[in-house]
């Protein structure tokens, strides 16, 4: 079963997504700042991470430049999605390169949500691929 982190401040959306994954069949924790996202991910272990860009503390872009400045973990996060209402160039741009995807709340439902994390999902076998063109 795979381990999705999902990090959104918003609690009620926080709670839509991980009622949903959990409905099928994820392992889900959440955190609702970046400061508890990065902690949760410097230890690793996460198949996939849904990262939101607007959070209390510290950045969800942020959390990845700190991320990229450490050793991986001894169990490796496989795939960080942003999924953020950030929609602009620059933003996107900026979360492509550090993460593996990009995704807008405003323009998912629950059901898109699944669809777009069975896709990275199955792309995130053993040997990662990077795959930003979703």
């Amino acid at each position: 079963m795979a381990k999705i982190l999902v990090v959104e401040d918003d609690i009620q959306l926080q709670e839509i997504y991980c009622d949903t994954l959990r409905a099928e069949g994820y392992e889900v924790e959440a955190v609702d700042d970046g400061e508890k996202a990065l902690n949760k991910m410097i230890k690793g272990g996460y198949d996939l991470v849904l990262l939101d860009i607007i959070l209390p503390r510290i950045n969800g872009l942020e959390v990845m430049e700190q991320l990229k400045g450490l050793p991986p973990p001894q169990n490796p996060n496989k795939c960080v999605i942003f999924l953020t209402n950030l929609d602009k160039g620059e933003e996107i741009e900026r979360g492509l390169k550090l993460g593996n995807g990009y995704l807008i709340k405003s323009q998912i439902t629950p059901g898109d949500l699944v669809r777009e994390v069975n896709l990275y999902l199955s792309n995130s076998h053993p040997q990662q691929q990077n795959n930003s063109s979703h």
